[in-house]
């Protein structure tokens, strides 16, 4: 399992091993599938990541998750992190499930 942090450092969501995303009410976001595929609530695909860290939304890129678990959006900007497991998972669903 992995938490999902805002820029503030507080816990917002987490991610589980089965890469379903819950808010911090336990309420199912959606999920992030081990082909790269970020899916909403009701299962529609919503964007990607790749194994560089990239995050994509319809083909555009929208930010990139870093090894250390640090989420920067298409400006560069820090929107939070990932700690504990599945970082880069954790980190594309922090920019397309969480924000």
């Amino acid at each position: 399992m992995g938490d999902i942090l805002n820029e503030a450092g507080q816990k917002v969501a987490k991610i589980g091993q089965d890469g379903v995303v819950k808010n911090i009410q336990g309420i199912k976001m959606g999920s992030v599938k081990d082909n790269g595929d970020i899916r909403n609530a009701v299962g529609h695909k919503i964007g990607s990541y790749d194994g560089s860290g990239y995050v994509y939304e319809a083909g555009r890129k929208i930010g990139k998750v870093h090894s250390d678990g640090k989420v920067f959006d298409y400006e560069e900007d820090c929107i939070g992190s990932v700690k504990g497991d599945h970082i880069q998972s954790g980190g594309a669903a922090l920019l397309l499930l969480v924000r």
